[in-house]
């Protein structure tokens, strides 16, 4: 797909429900007996993998204009085996796999070809040590026997990983025993607000994460879910870069934990600001973006696990800011739906980025001058796709990029929204 550059990008944008909160809700629908309602819900394809997941599994999905219904009339156990395709989702795989160790049945969880390569021993040694019953090695598939014998375990997870930390939290609503979780640098929190928000013996502080298990949910609830401020940000960047423009990006999340990539413009120079909306069980609000001149910076490793998603994104603005860029501690893109760390700079080197990896991160030298059409791979990453879609704006005659389909995973209205927004060049 060529991509050509804009004028200027000029609006209000809203965004379908945050993809990380949308998993989390809906997957938790298999351990309460009553009904979840939710709206705004995102609408790829990855949250299309969890809704099939718990549907299959015996939650009745109904859905309409404006809200999924999810009712689960209570399963103790499930007869036979189920084969679950979690397609290109990490987060349904990992979630998933910490609820499943503690339901009775047998499951396989399968996936495509790139989420196949992901690292998953991540999770299935803490969930072993809680006595789950898994057969995997460090990739799917992975099999299931669950069971009710799930124990508390005091457990450090490394990684830093939110997936890893919710599989765990999940796993430990239906362990006996007070299981404690601790890590060197928390990320996003989104499972620990929802069971809050559930009245689940969850508890949260300096130390880490406490839940006392074995803990019923039960009841009806209803969720209304922000904008993806993930989405979001590559619109942020966007109009930060492309001189002339002013956006206003409605209604998204604004959890600190997710909003790093704000604070990393703000230190480049970016004109961005927040406005925040009434307090629910997650903070949101408006972004508001004027254009700007931006400088280098660098992104240490405590900084990252707020920011992981919108590196790639990052890394464009850098790549117009003038100076040396440099972000470290981030190994963990390296087991992403690509080598993030390595095919994003394959590829900016090719539009004439001067740019170099290391094992745990990249630097960039800007400004960069991209005078010719150039075409660039997204190794069928969606955020490689969406962040060299946001480069070709910023360029004299565009970029083809190849392999876009990819972007459906996470955002399938992109080119719709620019659409909305961009003003093209005469």
């Amino acid at each position: 797909m060529q991509v050509i550059p804009t004028t200027r990008l000029i609006g209000e944008l809203s965004f379908a429900g945050d993809k990380s909160l949308s998993h989390r809700l809906v997957l938790i629908s298999l351990l309460n007996k009553g009904e979840i309602e939710i709206t705004n819900l995102s609408d790829c394809e990855d949250v299309q993998r969890s809704l099939h997941a718990v549907k299959q599994l015996g939650v009745s999905v109904s859905q309409n204009e404006h809200s999924v219904l999810l009712k689960n009339r209570g399963i103790s156990a499930r007869q036979g085996h189920y084969e679950i395709d979690c397609g290109n989702s990490g987060t349904t795989a990992r979630l998933l796999t910490g609820i499943l160790a503690g339901q009775p049945g047998f499951y396989r969880l399968v996936g495509d070809e790139s989420l196949s390569r992901r690292p998953m021993q991540r999770i299935i040694e803490p969930l072993v040590a809680m006595n789950a019953n898994i057969s995997a090695r460090d990739t799917l598939p992975i099999e299931i026997a669950g069971s009710r014998s799930l124990r508390a375990i005091n457990f450090h997870n490394v990684t830093g990983s939110a997936q890893v930390r919710s599989a765990v939290i999940l796993a430990a609503l239906q362990a006996f025993g007070e299981t404690g979780i601790a890590e060197p640098c928390p990320g996003r929190d989104h499972t620990e607000r929802m069971l809050t928000r559930l009245n689940l013996p969850l508890r949260v502080d300096n130390e880490g994460v406490t839940i006392k298990g074995p803990a019923a949910l039960t009841g009806n609830y209803h969720f209304a879910v922000p904008g993806d401020i993930s989405s979001a940000a590559f619109f942020a960047v966007a109009a930060s870069i492309v001189e002339g423009s002013e956006l206003t990006l409605k209604n998204v999340l604004l959890n600190s934990s997710r909003t790093g990539f704000i604070r990393v413009l703000q230190r480049m120079g970016a004109s961005i600001s927040t406005h925040a909306g009434t307090s629910t069980w997650e903070p949101y609000g408006d972004v508001h973006i004027k254009s700007a001149r931006l400088n280098a910076t660098s992104i240490a490793a405590d900084e990252v696990p707020s920011l992981i998603d919108e590196l790639p994104v990052l890394a464009v603005a850098m790549a117009f800011a003038p100076g040396k860029s440099r972000v470290s501690g981030a190994r963990e893109l390296r087991h992403k739906e690509t080598d993030r760390i390595r095919d994003l700079i394959s590829q900016l080197r090719l539009v004439g980025v001067d740019c170099q990896q290391f094992d745990d991160g990249f630097e960039i030298n800007g400004p960069t001058a991209i005078n010719r059409v150039i075409s660039l791979d997204s190794c069928n990453d969606h955020r490689l796709a969406m962040s060299f879609a946001v480069m070709a704006l910023n360029s004299s005659q565009g970029l083809n990029i190849k392999n876009t389909d990819c972007i459906n995973i996470s955002f399938p209205d992109f080119f719709a929204t620019l659409h909305r927004c961009a003003q093209q060049k005469n």
